[in-house]
């Protein structure tokens, strides 16, 4: 990665900065915070492609590589690993019962 990526690219869009998670903390250039806040913006990211790709959304170039998995445990294993907390998914179900 060139020195010439600002800490600001790195942390507004770090999937395109950075070929994994980890790769994030190994960053010299970036403070704790924006550690953090590039692994929350991954996080974001891979929730709503999961999202997407079980609502049948596909991404663009979805499935043309061979490593297209979700990253997202590699995201939240990072997250943990510097004490940041994951941000969960809370979900709401409604449910309506009627009698015949």
């Amino acid at each position: 990665m060139p020195d010439s990526v600002k800490a600001k690219d790195k942390v507004e869009n770090p999937k395109a900065q950075f070929d994994k998670p980890k790769e994030i903390v190994q960053d010299k250039a970036l403070s704790q915070h924006e550690k953090k806040k590039a692994l929350n913006t991954w996080e974001q990211d891979e929730r709503q492609l999961l999202t997407a790709s079980n609502e049948g959304m596909p991404g663009s170039d979805e499935g043309l590589q061979s490593d297209s998995g979700n990253r997202l445990g590699e995201v939240v294993r990072t997250k943990e690993e510097i004490g940041a907390k994951p941000k969960h998914k809370t979900i709401s179900l409604s449910v309506s019962i009627t009698a015949s």
